[in-house]
């Protein structure tokens, strides 16, 4: 199988969609860390027909005390960080942008690191948690409140034309 990426998003895009369904991973007061200090990073999976971006979370005290679920996957207990399975969304190949962990200036790079290597180590158990995380939210009424519509972001993803 082969291994995961890490990519960036274009901005533009997450803010399409975060005009749509604002449980997207952005806060407009704050734009300068998703562009500058921290972009917006994350793996990408296949689900049905669309690939899907899995946001890379920055570790957080909170994510130590969290418990795994299928839209939380811990990374290294949350030591790392997390995947965020329900805040993931429908991507286009040209909305991508490869992004080498070698080539950037970052502050974060360890961590970075330590989130590659965790998910590829786990990759197959990452893909599944996504696709049930997907599944579920169609049908369970708690699990549909915290994740992203990905129905519409699918349609919205459809839509989507860059300038």
């Amino acid at each position: 199988m082969n291994n995961l990426k890490l990519y960036k998003i274009d901005i533009d895009y997450i803010k399409y969609l975060y005009s749509f369904d604002n449980r997207i991973q952005y806060n407009p007061n704050r734009e300068d860390e998703y562009t500058a200090k921290r972009p917006y990073l994350g793996i990408v999976l296949t689900i049905g027909k669309f690939n899907y971006f899995v946001p890379l979370e920055h570790p957080r005290v909170s994510h130590t005390k969290m418990k795994n679920n299928i839209f939380i996957f811990k990374i290294h207990n949350g030591k790392y960080g997390i995947l965020g399975f329900n805040n993931m969304i429908p991507v286009k190949q040209n909305q991508l942008i490869d992004f080498d962990i070698n080539k950037e200036n970052i502050s974060y790079r360890q961590i970075l690191i330590s989130q590659y290597h965790f998910c590829n180590k786990h990759c197959n158990e990452i893909r599944e948690k996504a696709k049930q995380t997907y599944i579920r939210s169609q049908n369970n009424s708690f699990i549909k409140k915290i994740c992203c519509n990905f129905k519409l972001l699918e349609e919205k993803c459809i839509n989507y034309n860059i300038k």
